[in-house]
């Protein structure tokens, strides 16, 4: 007896999932606020009696070519059902009968069972920083029983979920969008790229390789090719600490030659004491402040006994020599 029982029960469940899969097959989609035709697929007589049932409600009748319910312009000169302005309420089944004008029956003609969908929304796509901006999470705004599809640079990813999630450093410059549809219509969201992650410096530029070019101006024959920001800088700082040092090293050389050999360096420079031959051109020579000071005619005191200031000279113009020559 039990045995028999469960085996009752378990073809009522099989019953009523076949009839509840078999509602939610649709043979016809349209779009609210559209028009569509359900075909009547039976080649109708002139002399045919027509009639159209909405699940179990007969919405047309024509009898005798005679419109008992309805409207003349509801069906096509074949037959055919017209729907026009379409809500989401005319969805369901129509049926089609078909009697002749004895009254026989066409026999069970082919239903159609209408799914109206509203047109989806155009999607948007949010970026977030997750793990302290390492990853990022894309998400797409998605309808109900809408279908999504991820692009990643025009490339159509596997990933179907509502929320996408990557390393931020390996989508650096890539571009995200979604797209969702459902049997009516589909949109596509305007692509998004992330901010999480900022790369210092550019490795691409529009598909070019970067690469930087840095010339020592010690030595314009050393070229560095950098990459990367940080090895930019450590280069750059020790260049400039090793020209440093070199300069620093080659001053106090020279000072010491300049110590060790004084005689040399007044040997260098022997036209600074000796006499210019009549009729040269050339610069004049420094004199000490004794001989300036004893051939200079010194003036007379003033009558009242008071020292007048001296004019003061005008700046004489310093050869390069005599520059050269103090240095």
């Amino acid at each position: 007896m039990a045995p028999a029982a469960t085996l009752a029960v378990f073809l009522l469940c099989c019953c009523f999932f076949s009839a509840t899969d078999s509602q939610d097959v649709c043979d016809l989609y349209a779009a609210t606020g559209t028009n569509v035709t359900v075909p009547l697929k039976y080649t109708l007589k002139e002399s045919d009696n027509l009639k159209w049932l909405k699940d179990a409600t007969v919405i047309f009748h024509r009898r005798n070519k005679k419109v008992i319910i309805g409207e003349n312009d509801d069906v096509d000169s074949t037959g055919s059902l017209k729907l026009t302005q379409l809500m989401t309420k005319n969805k369901g089944r129509y049926t089609p009968e078909v009697h002749g004008a004895d009254g026989k029956s066409a026999g069970d003609l082919q239903s159609t069972r209408l799914c109206v969908l509203d047109r989806v929304q155009k999607p948007t796509v949010t970026m977030t920083c997750l793990n302290s901006k390492k990853n990022v999470r894309f998400t797409c705004s998605v309808g109900q029983n809408e279908k999504l599809v991820w692009f990643m640079d025009d490339k159509n990813l596997t990933d179907n979920k509502k929320m996408l999630t990557r390393e931020a450093s390996s989508v650096a410059n890539a571009r995200f969008y979604c797209k969702v549809s459902n049997p009516v219509s589909s949109e596509i969201s305007v692509a998004v790229q992330q901010n999480c992650y900022e790369p210092s410096f550019p490795d691409e530029l529009w598909g070019i390789s970067i690469w930087v070019f840095v010339v020592s101006r010690s030595d314009p024959s050393s070229v560095l090719i950098l990459t990367d920001e940080g090895e930019l800088r450590l280069q750059w700082s020790n260049q400039e600490r090793q020209h440093q040092q070199q300069h620093h090293h080659h001053h106090q050389h020279q000072q010491h030659q300049h110590q060790n050999h004084p005689d040399q360096h007044q040997h260098q420079h022997p036209h600074h004491h000796q006499q210019q031959p009549a009729g040269n051109t050339g610069p004049r020579q420094p004199r000490s402040k004794q001989q300036r000071a004893q051939q200079r005619p010194r003036a007379p005191d003033p009558p009242n006994g008071h020292p007048q200031p001296s004019p003061r000279r005008a700046a004489q113009p310093r050869s390069k020599e005599l520059k050269l020559a103090a240095l």
